[in-house]
């Protein structure tokens, strides 16, 4: 067997550190910590089939994420790492779902280079950082797909109920792309290697009446919530189906921006230029990568068109990619994880292109790639040198002996372009979470005031909101407790608050007496923006929260 050289083990070290470090990175405000508390709810109440969230009914993401990391603080508590471990843990599967799915649709060295590149992708990374739903359903897709195409191939019944477990927790995770895009991405591979005998034998029925029975908890919980009780106000309207809105509501209302608004509607490249930063170390090879399937697919010219002639084995990934793409860039509401889900498929063409041009497209493989690690080194020095320097003299001195370290091994492999572009990632990312984000959460006011409300011993019994101004859910998430909220004529006796600028002023306005006892800078970390990163800048872009002490 061949040894384990010491670059390897850097990748190895530095890569999967870098991610269970992230466990232990505070929850960012505003996603994850809003759906870590409607599962912290859930184990406080036992009541397990509603989605509240701070006493209200929360009608937008279905049941699966808040009922599972319901499970795991039952299990370890509630807590960050409690929470994230799900994902990181759909991630594991989501990996080695990409590696089945490239050895089964091209080679062995197809799948385990797309691996690696999903794994090390940007974005990817991220998803485990600030943890929403994009990494599990990300992986219930890519999952779901490579059990179709083992079923088209196989017809085991095993595969099948695969298939179906997959599309149920995409589904419930987040709706109807959970079916949609693997459902696309398998008929698409019948159609390529033209084998419909799951189809024309009504196997599919099977499927699809697995599915129903697997999602039936899902719609009977939406509507003893909601059905059952159409006089509850949901975004201003009453006469709401939950049972309806998942199905058709959810989707369209963000399609159509009717639901939730409209963000980034008038950009139709918005996720051409998200796709750059997100997909980075590879970004670029993914552009060489698909524009030679592309071209490829045209040779094939009318072959592509004649069901009963086999397809380049790229069609289904290509076309899969381009119909999602072009659907979710018609979308009035986007954001940037809405990507997340084509990167899989991303991985595995790249994967493929890497095994089949690793000589004749080396040397512009290698250009686009040291440019690409050229300038993720000099915005990784930027973010750990300037906008938040690593501390003490240990700490700089490990950075220091890494570089030196990851220099050699760059130097010594530079033909290596894969192993080289992992290993300066690796060490990037281990950047970010051991150094970055960290600090830049200290400056997340929530979770810094629920720190100090546990140091100074202050029960939460005692803290309330000033209703409308200041909620932080990292606050009520550190703290264990959904901290109530109270009108200024509420407050009528001794009590701490929690409150921001516009709510201190409210309280003087009122003429209620109080003691400033803690005031905490604040910023949404999940949201960065180039003024805050200046040091001498930041202040002017953070607001205050303050914990006061209101006295009778």
């Amino acid at each position: 067997m061949k040894g384990v050289s010491i670059p390897e083990v850097l990748v190895f070290v530095l890569l999967i550190g870098s991610y269970l470090r992230g466990l232990w990175i505070p929850l960012m405000d505003n996603d994850s910590a809003h759906h870590a508390l409607i599962a912290m709810r859930m184990v406080e109440t036992g009541n397990y089939h509603e989605l509240i969230f701070r006493d209200a009914d929360y009608l937008d993401k279905p049941h699966f994420l808040f009922w599972t990391v319901a499970l795991f603080f039952k299990m370890f508590g509630v807590s960050a790492w409690a929470y994230k471990l799900l994902s990181l843990l759909f991630s594991a599967a989501g990996i080695y779902a990409t590696y089945r799915l490239g050895k089964r649709v091209f080679n062995v060295q197809a799948g385990q280079l797309a691996a690696v590149i999903l794994t090390s992708s940007y974005a990817f990374f991220l998803a485990n950082n600030d943890v929403r739903m994009d990494a599990i359903l990300t992986s219930a897709i890519i999952f779901t797909t490579w059990q179709l195409v083992e079923w088209i191939h196989t017809h085991r019944w095993g595969n099948m109920f695969m298939a179906a477990l997959g599309f149920s927790v995409g589904f419930a995770t987040k709706g109807a792309i959970g079916l949609v895009m693997p459902a696309l991405a398998g008929l698409l591979y019948m159609y390529q290697i033209n084998n419909w005998s799951v189809w024309s034998r009504m196997r599919w029925a099977g499927m699809v009446l697995a599915v129903a029975l697997l999602l039936l908890p899902v719609f009977y919980s939406l509507y003893l919530q909601f059905d059952l009780h159409p006089e509850k106000v949901i975004r201003d309207t009453t006469g709401n189906s939950g049972v309806l809105f998942l199905l058709f509501g959810q989707s369209v209302g963000r399609y159509s921006g009717t639901a939730w608004g409209t963000l980034a509607q008038n950009e139709p490249l918005f996720f051409v230029h998200t796709f750059l930063w997100a997909f980075l170390p590879w970004s670029l090879v993914v552009l060489l990568a698909l524009a030679d399937a592309v071209r490829s697919l045209w040779k094939s010219g009318r072959t592509l068109w004649k069901r009963d002639a086999i397809k380049p084995a790229s069609f289904f990934l290509v076309v899969t990619f381009a119909v999602i793409f072009v659907l979710i860039s018609g979308s009035q509401f986007k954001l940037p994880h809405y990507l997340n889900i084509l990167f899989p498929f991303f991985a595995i063409l790249t994967g493929s292109f890497f095994a089949t041009h690793a000589t004749s497209r080396m040397k512009l493989i290698r250009v686009l790639q040291y440019f690409t690690l050229g300038a993720l080194l000099i915005a990784t020095c930027f973010l750990n040198a300037y906008v938040f320097p690593v501390d003490g003299i240990i700490g700089r001195a490990v950075v220091v002996v890494l570089m030196i370290a990851i220099a050699v091994c760059v130097y010594q492999r530079r033909e290596q372009i894969l192993l080289v572009t992992v290993l300066v990632t690796s060490f990037c990312y281990a950047l970010l979470n051991f150094n970055f984000y960290p600090k830049a959460l200290a400056l997340q006011g929530g979770s810094h005031l629920a720190a100090y409300v546990k140091e100074q011993n202050i029960s939460v019994d005692d803290v309330f909101y000033v209703q409308n101004y200041g909620q932080s859910n990292s606050l009520d998430f550190t703290l264990g407790k959904v901290i109530p909220a109270k009108t200024i004529d509420q407050l009528d006796g001794s009590a701490y608050v929690v409150t921001d600028e516009h709510g201190r002023d409210a309280l003087l306005d009122a003429g209620r007496q109080f003691v400033e006892v803690k005031t905490v800078q604040d910023f949404r970390v999940s949201v960065l923006s180039k003024d805050w990163m200046i040091p001498k800048n930041r202040r002017a872009f953070q607001d205050k929260l303050y914990l006061l002490f209101l006295q009778h």
